[in-house]
């Protein structure tokens, strides 16, 4: 009788898949972060006098090499990315590669390699923002005049325009770009020379290394540094969630206002599907995956914290898992922005539709703030006159005049727009110096010269 492994052709991959897990892949994805790390160490293994200068020089130029021929995915018979990094040095130095290992632990060379990846996805996903928020803005400039009613409890509540609409989006986006830089500078500080995390008895001078690579400075904590990774990883992706978190409430509007029942705004062809059955039918496939995404990303951010989480402190082996959870909420996160900028790009507002839903029951509030200009009323006293005469389906005009002379929309909005185009800016600057800088400090490592 065949067993259950046989039947469904699956073969156990016994401890050593067990513990290897998913890092063929998600290393694969760190390596250019542990060769320049590792690069950096070599330098401080020249400065400390425990390689020669020919020596480092040699490890620079071979760790240079790895970076450029770096796999997609690692051998089946490599435990993770910096085994491979050394059986590579190895391979090509002989002895000589085995000598980098000196002065630090797999601990301190992962926590380094993530900071490192975590800080340079932060500047892109920052330029992604920037991108992403003034593709709101373009939209706001070419349609925000246009009014239409707006909703709260999925009712039509007060007259609005797509400029206060778009803020909504636009707004938080530029916030949480805001928290940015507070951000990064939590993860701009190297774990390097805390080795397993008890420090490492050697002469190293892990501030001169952090520099090197574009810190700020050094984690006090040798324990921390090697411990408090999940925090790292749960900040980052708990920002991402924050971010998703706004684009799907954008998403799920579009779903409900480019249903024929609305039909405030046409979606691009593009952003549809046919329906396998019913030959009338538009899905609106890209809007309901946006959402869907949106979800995806809130959830992998929990996942992150739930993963790492409960647990003592110094290094953990569980920690393992929580890198492929990070890397796909990144992965996820920037598809999305990539994806919005097009929707945004693809939307068509319907002026009809919209000045449609501008039903006189719409300026309620309105007429209300009329009578109390009027009349000098409370407003207590006005709001029940206008729900009054509502009740009994009388036209609002016979009781308050023309509301006319009362701003439609919300005038607060064109200021809210200028100000955020002022807060890309302000982020964009800032992104583009410190990705500079960042750059300088990398082509240092593998100058030539002195190791």
């Amino acid at each position: 009788m065949k067993t259950l492994w046989t039947q469904t052709g699956i073969q156990p991959g016994g401890i050593p898949a067990f513990l290897a897990g998913e890092d063929a892949w998600v290393d694969a994805r760190l390596l250019p972060e542990d060769v320049r790390a590792s690069a950096a160490h070599v330098r401080a293994l020249v400065d400390g006098g425990f390689l020669s200068e020919q020596q480092g020089r040699e490890l620079i130029g071979a760790l240079r090499a790895i970076g450029v021929t770096a796999p997609k995915i690692l051998p089946d018979d490599v435990e993770d990315g910096q085994t491979y990094l050394e059986i590579e040095l190895i391979r090509r130095l002989g002895d000589l590669g085995a000598r980098i290992h000196l002065g630090r632990s797999r601990n301190d060379q992962v926590a380094v390699a993530l900071r490192l990846y975590l800080r340079d996805q932060l500047l892109a996903c920052g330029r992604d923002l920037v991108i992403l928020g003034r593709r709101f803005l373009d939209f706001a400039d070419q349609n925000g005049a246009l009014a239409w009613a707006g909703y709260t409890h999925l009712r039509r509540a007060m007259p609005s325009d797509l400029g206060q609409w778009t803020l909504a989006f636009a707004w938080p986006l530029a916030e949480d770009l805001e928290i940015l830089p507070a951000l990064y500078t939590h993860l701009n500080r190297s774990p390097l020379g805390a080795g397993p995390g008890f420090g490492v008895p050697l002469a190293l001078h892990p501030e001169k290394t952090a520099a090197r690579l574009g810190f700020a400075g050094v984690v006090p904590s040798t324990l921390d540094a090697v411990g408090g990774r999940v925090r790292q990883e749960a900040w980052f992706t708990h920002w991402l969630a924050s971010l998703a978190a706004t684009l799907e409430k954008y998403y799920w509007d579009l779903a409900l206002f480019t249903t024929e029942e609305f039909g405030y705004f046409l979606l691009g062809s593009a952003l549809t599907t046919g329906s396998s059955a019913m030959p009338q039918k538009r899905n609106p496939d890209v809007i309901e995956m946006g959402r869907a995404r949106s979800r995806e990303i809130v959830a992998r951010a929990h996942l992150v914290m739930d993963l790492g989480g409960g647990l003592p402190s110094s290094y953990h082996r569980d920690f393992q898992i929580t890198k492929p959870e990070l890397v796909r909420v990144l992965d996820r996160a920037r598809e999305l922005f990539a994806v919005t900028r097009e929707v945004i790009a693809s939307l068509i507002p319907d002026p009809e539709r919209l000045l449609g839903s501008l039903k006189p029951d719409v300026f309620a509030t309105h007429v209300a703030y009329a009578r109390v200009l009027a009349q000098g009323i409370p407003f207590r006293e006005a709001y029940q006159a206008v729900q009054s005469r509502l009740t009994q389906n009388l036209p609002l005009e016979a009781s308050a005049g023309a509301w006319g002379s009362l701003p439609v929309g919300n005038t607060t909005s064109t200021p809210g727009l200028v100000e955020v185009r002022r807060m890309l800016d302000r982020a964009d600057a800032w992104l583009d110096g410190e990705h500079s800088r960042i750059e300088s400090c990398y082509a240092g490592l593998f100058e030539e010269g002195e190791a």
